[in-house]
């Protein structure tokens, strides 16, 4: 059975036709590994009901998880994917505006912000503003920045992985 909850990466799938009415329903179980879908469906018909069909599914789910598990990326293959929507070309770091009103003053702010997630999955950021260090400088510390926390990540999984041999 999988570690964390009895129905992880098991949803429930139920489809309708134009009129309403119930056509399939089943157990979905999905994974994703370096990019690639992986997917089954048990339906409630052919497995004997919803119960039957959701014990196939755990089943499978709990047999692909072990054949998957060799596929799976590390904490910091995760946290370094490069994304194609990255508007500055470097993961993690961004240029993050803020605009503060008072009264009818309006005051704008540009920072250089780096962001990523540390080993126990709680969200960092930090930011360097460009009034105070110039453009150029601000997105170097941002990028310095990230890539320290993601050394971080990395130092703690290596460890964590070398206490558990």
């Amino acid at each position: 059975m999988s570690k964390n909850k009895p129905n992880r990466n098991i949803t429930r799938a139920v489809t309708y036709d134009g009129a309403g009415n119930q056509t399939a329903a089943g157990w979905m179980v999905r994974f994703t590994r370096r990019g690639k879908n992986y997917q089954w469906f048990f339906g409630d018909h052919k497995h004997g009901g919803q119960r039957k069909s959701l014990a196939a599914a755990r089943l499978v789910r709990d047999e692909q998880q072990e054949k998957l598990a060799k596929f799976a990326e590390s904490p910091v293959e995760r946290r370094s994917r490069k994304y194609a929507g990255s508007a500055s070309g470097i993961t993690g770091v961004t240029w993050a505006p803020k605009v503060i009103m008072r009264g009818k003053k309006k005051y704008e702010y540009l920072f250089a912000r780096a962001a990523w997630t540390d080993f126990e999955g709680n969200r960092c950021t930090k930011s360097f503003s460009t009034g105070k260090y110039g453009k150029k400088k601000a997105w170097d510390m941002a990028v310095e920045a990230h890539a320290k926390g993601i050394a971080a990540v990395a130092r703690e999984w290596r460890a964590q992985k070398k206490s558990a041999a």
